[in-house]
């Protein structure tokens, strides 16, 4: 593996001299944030890209070698019991249950486009992706507990964490030792995109499929990290947005009155593996993690109401209305009795957010849960919002 990865950066070093390629640099400060910090206003990751691009080796076609590195923090809530593996559901996960997690993910591969757009300013049609990457996480205690004096959180409830000699916990792998875990894995993906995302007036389909190795056999299983992982991954997605109404301003013809459009989204997963991490659980439903089954996916359509924009271009309001469905199928990941079981999860939900100057929004949500995941209580529940996010 080692030289397959000193293979790999040599043939991305020696590529701009034998093509005309242009070094790029872009890099996104994103919307994750933790509710126990700065009142969930801070963003605190960091999403990175660089490399080489209009490499061409094929006429019409981009080929750009490409380094891609994430890494910031993530705030989680344990779901299953480190010991058995088995999905909590006697509770509903509050702040006794929450902890922190420090991270960076970096990936080094080449983006080779396979079918041409027209438009020069548009990404190919048609992608074929390659990459090889790590990605390394340390847990912590959540804020909420370090505030408390209670430095060890989660980790020092002996309910979930007993004492043991090994300090080995197959339900939490990532979590065993001394919550320090290490992933090397080998990506492939393939992306058709048709998509013309503007914040107000969208237009256009996506479809993405892509395959994760990250065997154990794959530097993760090295004693000296005292944790093991172990796990394949194949996501399929699909997206399709479409503009219904639109109108702009009659006193300023660039800013908008109001549109109208609709979104669908919908993500399939399946996972298997001995000692599967929980980063390498990618799907959500209503932002929260899906329980850890072999398959899972989820469904979201929306209908959008943007406008008008006000003082200048990029603030403006948005009413979203959302129904949303989520399936979770076969073997609880992780778990030493897990039988196959299936459960569906849905809500409806109103979120409205402002946002200003196209870099802030904030925004206040309304749910009715009529199917809640394992663990939450369901229901109708309100939430508040509001986070940075930026593009460079």
């Amino acid at each position: 593996m080692r030289r397959l990865i000193l293979i790999v950066l040599i043939a991305i070093m020696m590529l701009p001299l034998g093509a005309e390629g242009e070094v790029f640099f872009s890099n996104i400060v994103n919307a994750s944030f933790l509710t126990d910090f700065a009142y969930s206003l801070f963003p605190v990751s960091f999403w990175g890209e660089f490399g080489i691009d209009n490499l061409d080796f094929f006429k019409n076609l981009d080929t750009r070698a490409v380094v891609r590195v994430e890494a910031g923090m993530a705030q989680r809530t344990l779901r299953q019991d480190p010991v058995t593996g088995e999905i909590i559901t006697d509770h509903n996960p509050g702040q006794r249950e929450n902890y922190s997690v420090v991270f960076s993910d970096g990936s080094v591969g080449l983006d080779q486009g396979l079918i041409d757009n027209p438009d020069p300013e548009k990404p190919d049609f048609l992608t074929l992706s390659f990459s090889i990457g790590m990605r390394w996480e340390q847990a912590f205690a959540s804020f909420y507990d370090i505030q408390n004096g209670n430095f060890s959180g989660v980790f020092g409830d002996k309910d979930y964490f007993p004492d043991s000699a090994e300090n080995v916990f197959p339900g939490t792998p990532e979590l065993s030792g001394n919550l320090y875990a290490l992933s090397n894995y080998i990506n492939l993906s393939l992306s058709f995109r048709n998509l013309d995302n503007h914040y107000l007036y969208p237009e256009g389909y996506n479809f993405s499929a892509s395959i994760t190795l990250a065997p154990w056999w794959l530097f993760n299983d090295l004693p000296i990290f005292e944790t093991r992982t172990d796990y394949y991954r194949m996501i399929y997605s699909a997206s399709w947005k479409h503009t219904f109404l639109s109108q702009n301003q009659k006193a300023r013809s660039d800013m908008n009155l109001y549109s109208l459009a609709v979104d669908f989204r919908m993500k399939c997963q399946f996972l298997f593996g001995d000692s599967v991490p929980r980063h390498a659980y990618a799907l959500t439903f209503r932002s929260k993690e899906i329980p850890p089954r072999v398959f899972m996916t989820d469904a979201y359509a929306a209908l959008i109401l943007n406008g008008p924009e006000f003082l200048t271009k990029g603030t403006y309001p948005e009413l979203t209305v959302f129904l949303e469905n989520a399936l979770s199928a076969g073997d609880v990941l992780n778990c030493k009795d897990g039988g196959k079981s299936i459960r569906f999860y849905g809500t409806l939900g109103a979120r409205l957010r402002i946002h200003i100057l196209g870099f802030f929004q904030c925004h206040v949500g309304f749910y009715y849960d009529y199917l809640p995941m394992e663990g939450y209580a369901g229901g109708v529940s309100l939430d508040l919002g509001a986070y940075f996010t930026a593009m460079f």
